[in-house]
């Protein structure tokens, strides 16, 4: 019976382990307990696609990085069409002058941003405005940075796979390319 219930254990957390862990993590454990477990592809080709979208071939058919997108300018449609009454007090008998909280704003328009199982902290809090402009922005998505520097305004930890990222940020792979930047099945919002 024991036999029985810690191998019952041990597939339990196998199971656990799998179900949030990133792709390299998640090959380690099943190549330590199974044989035939298929090779994941070289560091290099993490991401292809996204690398692949994000270069260009020479004419002796080397990929190289494409030279930095220009971005156009975003606004946000109910700004634009001024209809200022979907998110402001037409009276303002609050301070913030908003009709809901700072915090639970957005979600009022967007209500499924956070669909997945894991929740990036400002989204989670509703504090959308740690990434984003409310009425226009410079950049895609009312974003307050370029999308590949966005990131880096909190995100000052080594990566996790840091020979990865960099190999991958060489071609020009941006993180939203593989990372949802609001919410994701597993941990690190890999998409």
């Amino acid at each position: 019976m024991r036999i029985i219930l810690s191998r019952i254990l041990v597939l339990v957390v196998a199971v656990l382990t799998l179900a949030g862990c990133e792709p390299a993590a998640r090959q380690r454990f099943l190549t330590t307990f199974f044989d035939e477990v298929p090779v994941l592809p070289p560091v290099e080709e993490y991401c292809a696609e996204a690398a692949v979208k994000n270069t260009v071939q020479t004419s002796a058919g080397k990929p190289v990085a494409v030279v930095k997108p220009e971005y156009k300018p975003s606004s946000h449609p109910p700004y634009e069409e001024k209809r200022c009454n979907g998110c402001h007090e037409a009276e303002k008998t609050t301070i913030s002058g908003l009709i809901r909280p700072r915090n639970e704003l957005c979600f009022l328009c967007h209500p499924r941003i956070l669909k997945h199982r894991f929740a990036h902290g400002p989204a989670a809090e509703g504090d959308c405005l740690a990434c984003h402009f409310p009425h226009e922005g410079s950049y895609p998505s009312l974003l307050l940075l370029e999308p590949e520097r966005l990131c880096d305004k909190c995100h000052l930890e080594a990566r996790a796979a840091a020979g990865m990222h960099a190999k991958i940020e060489a071609n020009g792979v941006r993180c939203i390319d593989c990372h949802d930047p609001h919410s994701g099945d597993s941990r690190y919002f890999l998409k």
